[in-house]
């Protein structure tokens, strides 16, 4: 008999010869191929009932004892491992082989039960005595584990506060469900689950239901309704594995396996929600490869994509890669690279609102075992040391899952717990302090519509950081809604512009200075007539003076391309200030700072003819100037379309 064990997943096993081995009896040793038959077949009860009447009989085969151990580890029965390791290291007749995986078997039971300490004195054995007469994958995988039950026991004497809370069985079913990512107000959840869907009957090859997609919404009380499928053209009749929603909810990156249209077993696929529909799924060609790609997640700012793949080139097995969306196209991916990446396997990425904090999954940075989750910040000379979240977020299972609204404040978590409601369910926890992200974030939401008829408007929106006159932020209203949702850092003064053919395009500013304020915005947009008026809201000029800042460029460059695009309409460029000073000074101010703007636009190649420029000084207010808040508003340029020739 030959053992032969690949990757310790699955256990192979075939008779060779047709004779028992030396010193094994032939009754024992045809319940023995009678147990390798039946957990061929999946009866790992039976097989572990035939195991038992074989070493009843012959209480020290050692192949026996080996398969033994092998189904208790797979079926995670974790007492049972230890006895059986243990057995396979004090028999006297075991080989030097068969000790050293009874201790390879006990320290994995003594991590899976969270007895560190009897982990770390039995690894040590391990390598003291028994690592070299295993494989090398297995000499590789005790020498780690020595050196996680020894960071795990330090995490275990200093538990994080971390209190999952099930997300109830409106979200979690009795099957599994996992890998949540969330929209950036926090209020749409979407996940991957294995429940039953429609007729479709249990794959027998997975041992359960395939994957699909759904998603829940947070409903006025803070309940989350009853979870949905994300339906066609997303869902499908096969596997729709993880996915990645943007922080507006509007594009969707799913992993989609072994497709007509796939470059690998694995690839990342596109979908962009158009009005209320999801359009068909595309594959990412640019960032796909005949090897694994799966895990994507996309920066908020829709500039970067992360994404774990098995590619060639990489540090270990799998990696957490990146490619940058530039000229209209994703650019060749780049490996993260040191200290992110090592030689074992780094999945699940989720990069925070501030895209300077990275949150993954590894399963060979110190940790508690397995897959724990970790934690970097990317500063000035890279990305730091990453730090593991803690026990008891982390433990000696699998963790592998994270999202976090766009504060920072909350996250989702897919766990295998025990008061579960199915074998892998999802858990919101607030986070503490030591695991928020580098930078605070809010989000910002709002609707674009039209003034007149009050109808959605599927306008372009972007964001400019005023200070560093940057877009920080740009994308496309929903079509059926006008609605938009997008996360800012805090800490800056920032432009809002809508625009849409046929229109006059919109212009406001907000301040996140200061606060940590929630924005919900209004934004109606004009169309393009005679007397219609743009209110330029980024237009600034220093105290008392008429000389245009630099921050005013990129809205004065929003004027000049809306000139270029309706070259027939003449304008009335108009300055207007609060009621502080007299009457000649404000309106002699008002008159200058609306010259400025109008020698700009001629600078810039627009003719003088179809600009006037007046001020008005104080005496068309639209706010009280009792008030500061008042008076900043009366203090204004707008623009007045007179004429179209």
């Amino acid at each position: 008999m030959k053992i032969r064990i690949l990757g310790w997943g699955l256990m192979l096993l075939w008779a060779q010869g047709g004779k028992p081995p030396a010193g094994v009896s032939r009754k024992a040793y045809d319940k023995y191929l009678e147990a390798v038959r039946a957990a061929q077949n999946r009866q790992e009860s039976t097989a572990l009932q035939l195991l038992e009447e074989v070493l009843r009989i012959e209480p020290e085969y050692e192949e026996a004892l080996v398969f033994k151990a092998k189904l208790h580890l797979r079926r995670q029965d974790y007492g049972a491992l230890l006895e059986t390791g243990g057995q396979l290291e004090r028999t006297k007749s075991i080989s030097p082989t068969g000790k050293a995986l009874g201790l390879y078997f006990q320290g994995k039971a003594y991590m899976a039960m969270e007895r560190y300490d009897s982990a770390y004195a039995v690894w040590q054995r391990f390598l003291l005595n028994g690592y070299s007469h295993v494989p090398r994958a297995i000499q590789e995988e005790g020498a780690l584990l020595y050196g996680q039950s020894k960071h795990a026991a330090a995490l275990v004497k200093k538990p994080v506060p971390f209190f999952p809370q099930n997300m109830g069985p409106a979200v979690n079913s009795a099957y599994d469900d996992y890998l949540p990512s969330l929209t950036a107000d926090g209020q749409k959840l979407y996940f991957t689950s294995r429940r039953p869907s429609g007729a479709r009957p249990p794959n027998p090859l997975r041992g359960g239901y395939d994957e699909d997609l759904y998603w829940s919404e947070r409903m006025e009380g803070g309940e989350w309704s009853p979870a949905r499928p994300v339906g066609p053209p997303i869902n499908s009749p096969q596997n729709e594995g993880a996915a990645f929603f943007s922080s507006d909810g509007q594009w969707a990156f799913i992993t989609l396996c072994d497709r007509p249209d796939g470059k690998g077993s694995c690839d990342i696929y596109f979908s962009e929600l158009k009005g209320l529909e999801w359009a068909p799924p595309k594959n990412l060609t640019e960032i796909n490869t005949s090897a694994w790609e799966s895990h994507p997640c996309l920066t908020h700012d829709r500039r970067r994509l992360y994404f774990a793949s098995s590619r060639p080139g990489g540090i270990g097995g799998v990696d957490i890669w990146y490619s940058d969306w530039k000229d209209g196209r994703w650019q060749p991916p780049v490996n993260l690279g040191r200290p992110i990446n090592t030689p074992g396997d780094e999945y699940s990425p989720m990069i925070a609102a501030d895209g300077r904090t990275l949150y993954f999954a590894s399963n060979y940075h110190p940790g508690m075992g397995g897959q724990d989750l970790f934690l970097s910040f990317l500063s000035d000379t890279g990305w730091t040391t990453p730090r593991n979240l803690g026990y008891p977020l982390n433990t000696p299972a699998d963790e592998q899952t994270l999202c976090l609204d766009a504060r920072g404040e909350i996250g989702f978590i897919a766990l295998e717990r025990k008061e579960g409601l199915g074998k892998t369910d999802i858990y919101e926890f607030r986070l503490w302090p030591d695991i928020r992200p580098l930078l605070r974030a809010t989000y910002v939401k709002g609707k674009v519509y039209d003034e007149e008829s009050g109808s959605p408007v599927g306008a372009f929106v972007a964001v400019i950081d005023i200070e560093r006159r940057d877009t920080i932020r740009s994308l496309t209203a929903n079509e059926a809604t006008g609605e938009f949702l997008f996360s800012l850092p805090l800490g800056k003064r920032y432009g809002l512009f809508a625009k849409a053919p046929g229109y006059l395009f919109y212009s406001g500013h907000f301040d996140l200075s200061e606060g940590d304020s929630i924005y919900h915005l209004r934004v109606p947009l004009q169309r393009i007539k005679a007397g219609g008026r743009l209110v330029l809201r980024n237009i600034f000029f220093d105290f008392d003076k008429a000389d245009l800042r630099p921050e005013s460029e990129v809205e004065l460059q929003e004027v000049l391309r809306l000139l270029q695009a309706n070259p027939t309409w003449h304008i009335q460029i108009e300055g207007h200030t609060d009621s502080i000073g007299s009457a000649a000074y404000n309106l002699n101010l008002s008159e200058r700072r609306a010259q400025a703007v109008r020698n700009y636009l001629v600078q810039k190649g627009i003719s003088a003819q179809r600009l006037i420029a007046r001020g008005f000084g104080a005496t068309r207010p639209v706010a009280s100037n009792a008030t500061e808040a008042g008076r900043a508003l009366n203090r204004r340029t707008e623009i007045l379309f007179i004429q179209s020739r």
